[in-house]
């Protein structure tokens, strides 16, 4: 595929740029895994941090408080160069009533080993988190203006999705200001059937389904400061027997201009062999920070408008949403979100989401 050939041009020109720096370096993923507030705060050694994030739903089927994430990190440093990173996460995990069985989850979301070569060339290998779109790679809680995710980043591109493989990864700099990325491993792949969903097709994290391996990849292109292209795709066996592939391609965007923010995603997949085999959503959203510092006691605050229009088609069924969000956010990394949601199901209720959360 024409794609996955740019992404190995990307990969070479990161060997040649082995080295290559710029007079001022960020963040290819702003908020990704090697951008996260407890690293900034911690130095040498192990470090500890993650996040905590609780909902309420008032809507005509629920009025019930959640208790969703608990997040631990992990971020231990062996040297300059080597670097081992992980993530646990609690969801739920209270008691069914009246059972003594667990609602809830514990696993590992992603654990990974870096050697970094240069800026433009490291090599990672574990539990990863797929480059998939931009959510996947963004979606803690925190990050995030509006308490549910995407409706294409569930369905589509099946956030949290981490797979069990290794490849490469690397940032260098064309210009002054702009920024180029890429990542691209083999992994695992898919578990899935021609009867699931795609969602319910995610690998085993132990081992692989069949002998074909499945690569998955991002480039993405930061001409300026505030705006980022992202262009990503994975491709690979999904049954048992190796004989029906799956593929994803997404492009996604984010641009912010002093208190404006867009961003949105696209992404299509097919599934060989399935009765659903053409499958694909997007989203669109626009953010206005305002208020900065308003509130007095809280120097860092500010007050953010918010508005999300999600659409997915599955074949099997279609379905809309329209979110309109306001939020708090006391300091930069903790964040009370007030959403109202309209959806076009019947069998979706119409209603409202307030959620808190934090980093720390």
């Amino acid at each position: 595929m024409r794609y996955f050939e740019m992404l190995a041009g990307a990969l070479l020109v990161g060997l040649v740029a082995m080295g290559a720096g710029a007079e001022e370096q960020r963040s290819a993923v702003p908020g990704g895994v090697l951008d996260k507030p407890y690293l900034k705060r911690g130095g040498k050694g192990t470090a500890l941090g993650g996040y905590i994030d609780q909902e309420l739903f008032w809507n005509d089927k629920s009025k019930t408080f959640t208790q969703h994430r608990f997040i631990p990190f992990l971020h231990g440093q062996v040297s300059e160069r080597i670097h081992v990173m992980a993530e646990l996460e609690f969801e739920y995990g209270g008691l069914v009533k009246g059972r003594g069985e667990s609602d809830g989850e514990v696993k590992l979301e992603f654990a990974t080993v870096d050697i970094s070569f240069s800026e433009g060339l490291s090599y990672r290998a574990g539990l990863i988190l797929s480059p998939l779109g931009r959510f996947n790679l963004q979606h803690d809680s925190p990050l995030n203006d509006l308490t549910n995710r995407p409706l294409v980043a569930r369905e589509i591109i099946p956030t949290t999705l981490a797979e069990t493989g290794m490849g490469f990864y690397g940032t260098f700099y064309p210009g002054d200001r702009s920024l180029l990325g890429y990542e691209l491993y083999a992994v695992n792949g898919f578990n899935g059937t021609t009867a699931t969903s795609i969602r319910n097709g995610r690998g085993s994290h132990k081992a692989d389904n069949n002998e074909h391996k499945a690569l998955v990849g991002r480039l993405n292109y930061s001409p300026m400061l505030g705006l980022d292209l992202g262009l990503s795709g994975h491709h690979g066996a999904y049954d048992d027997a190796g004989d029906h592939a799956l593929t994803i391609l997404a492009l996604d965007a984010d641009f912010n201009r002093g208190p404006l923010q867009l961003k949105g995603e696209y992404a299509r997949a097919s599934v060989e062999g399935a009765a659903a085999d053409q499958q694909w959503g997007y989203y669109a959203q626009a953010a206005y920070h305002f208020l900065p510092g308003a509130v007095g006691i809280f120097p860092n605050s500010v007050f953010t408008g918010v508005f999300r229009y999600d659409a997915i088609d599955l074949e099997t069924r279609d379905e809309k949403r329209y979110t309109l969000g306001m939020n708090f956010r006391p300091e930069e990394d903790t964040v009370l979100k007030l959403d109202y949601e309209v959806y076009d199901q019947d069998d979706q209720s119409n209603g409202l989401v307030f959620s808190v959360a934090s980093y720390f």
